[in-house]
C-alpha cells in the first residue's frame, strides 16, 4: 500500500533505497541467467538504477544536505516489495520472476508518480516524473524478454544458471 504520509525527505530516501533494491534485483538475476539477450537487458537495467539512485542522491543532498538516511532500506523493501531469485530452476521459474519485477518497476512507477507533487521544488519534481516513465518503461522491456524467452528450451547448467539448450 502507497504510504501517503511521507515528507519530501523520506520520499527520495525511499527512493535511493528503491533503486538500490532494482539494482540488486537485476544482478541478482543476472547471475541466474546464461541468456545472452537477457544478459543484455539485465546490464542495462542496472545501469539504469544506478543512475537513478545517483540523481535521487544528488536531489536529496541539494534539498536537505547529507545525513542519516530517513528511511530504513528494510522499511523501503516493505513498500515496494522483493523479488525472489533463489527458486529460480527452469523456464516458468525464470518468467515468474520476471513477472515479479515487472511488479515491482510499475510499483516503483506508481510510487514516483503518485507522490511526486510532494516535492518542494520543480526539478525534483520533474525527476520523479521521469523515474515513473523509467519504471513503466523497463516493466515493458521485461515483458518483451519474457515473449523472447517462451518460445526458447531453457535448463539448468551444472552452476544452476538458466541456459538455453
Amino acid at each position: 500500500m502507497l504510504p501517503t504520509n511521507l515528507k519530501p525527505i523520506e520520499i527520495l530516501d525511499a527512493g535511493i533505497h528503491c533503486e538500490t533494491l532494482a539494482l540488486r534485483m537485476y544482478d541478482r538475476l543476472a547471475r541466474r541467467v546464461e541468456v545472452p539477450q537477457l544478459q543484455a537487458r539485465l546490464a542495462q537495467l542496472k545501469k539504469d538504477e544506478k543512475d537513478h539512485r545517483k540523481t535521487l542522491r544528488a536531489h536529496r543532498r541539494a534539498l536537505f544536505g547529507t545525513g542519516e538516511s530517513s528511511v530504513a532500506e528494510a522499511a523501503a523493501a516493505g513498500i515496494f516489495g522483493a523479488v525472489d531469485v533463489t527458486g529460480i530452476n527452469d523456464k516458468e521459474s525464470l518468467i515468474q520472476a520476471l513477472y515479479a519485477a515487472i511488479r515491482f518497476e510499475e510499483y516503483a512507477a506508481y510510487y514516483y508518480d503518485k507522490l511526486r507533487h510532494k516535492m518542494p521544488n520543480r526539478e525534483a519534481r520533474i525527476f520523479l516524473e521521469v523515474l515513473a516513465s523509467e519504471g513503466r518503461f523497463h516493466a515493458d522491456i521485461l515483458k518483451r524478454q519474457i515473449e523472447v524467452l517462451r518460445p526458447m528450451r531453457l535448463a539448468l547448467d551444472e552452476r544452476g544458471r538458466t541456459v538455453e539448450v
